[in-house]
């Protein structure tokens, strides 16, 4: 339990960049269905996150049972969700739809995007030239007046004026893989990533973590 601990104090910590973090002694190669739960979410514009990491495991050549399918499931068996980290709620998971590991997750921080206006000031610097009147004598003894230029006036204002900007929202995802059998946690990652929609952000921290996840089991086949 406190090795979990501190991993995952580890990647809060780094949070900027995607981590995951597989178990060391379990066998993953027995993996051959997952399932999804609905993601612990506060923020109605990121429902759904985790349709998003079934889009790319199944890309990444998962079987996946979808969300919708799993949650029926439960309420047909009364199978209470507050509990389903506890080893008999796992397993009678598997053992019901045939899956070896279960995806849970939750949206751990979220910003919304905004807009913000702020007074932004600009220095302009204007130049002019400077001339003097003056009197030139012409050959034929008459008077001719002109202006003559002695120099550059330089004259320096300060422009404000209100400016608008918009600020990307921010969103942060925990995920983690518990086999049904032990509930024990096999797999986690977490990351955080910035958009302009909050969709795009999440879709994006799936689409690294998957990506992660699959290298991290195929660093592990390869030393074997």
């Amino acid at each position: 339990m406190k090795k979990w601990v501190a991993l995952f104090a580890g990647l809060l910590l780094t949070a900027c960049a995607p981590k995951t973090v597989l178990s060391p002694s379990y066998d993953f190669s027995q993996i051959n269905r997952i399932g999804i739960m609905a993601f612990s979410n506060a923020w109605t514009d990121l429902n759904g996150v985790e349709n998003l990491f079934a889009k790319y495991l199944i890309h990444n050549g998962f079987k996946v049972v979808e969300r919708a399918k799993l949650e029926s499931i439960l309420q047909e068996h009364n199978i209470s969700v507050s509990g389903y980290l506890a080893p008999e709620t796992t397993r009678e998971i598997g053992r019901i739809l045939g899956v070896d590991v279960l995806l849970i997750g939750e949206v751990s921080s979220y910003s919304p995007a905004r807009t913000e206006l702020a007074m932004t000031s600009s220095r302009r610097s204007e130049s002019r030239p400077i001339v003097r009147q003056d009197v030139m004598r012409m050959p034929d003894g008459s008077y001719v007046g002109y202006q003559r230029p002695i120099g550059n006036q330089i004259s320096n204002s300060v422009d404000v004026r209100p400016t608008e900007y918009t600020i990307n929202a921010k969103v942060a995802l925990i995920a983690k893989l518990v086999d049904v059998e032990t509930a024990e946690i096999v797999w986690i990652g977490s990351d955080s990533e910035e958009s302009s929609r909050a969709l795009d952000a999440a879709d994006y921290m799936a689409r690294k973590l998957v990506k992660s996840f699959s290298k991290e089991l195929a660093k592990r086949e390869k030393t074997k």
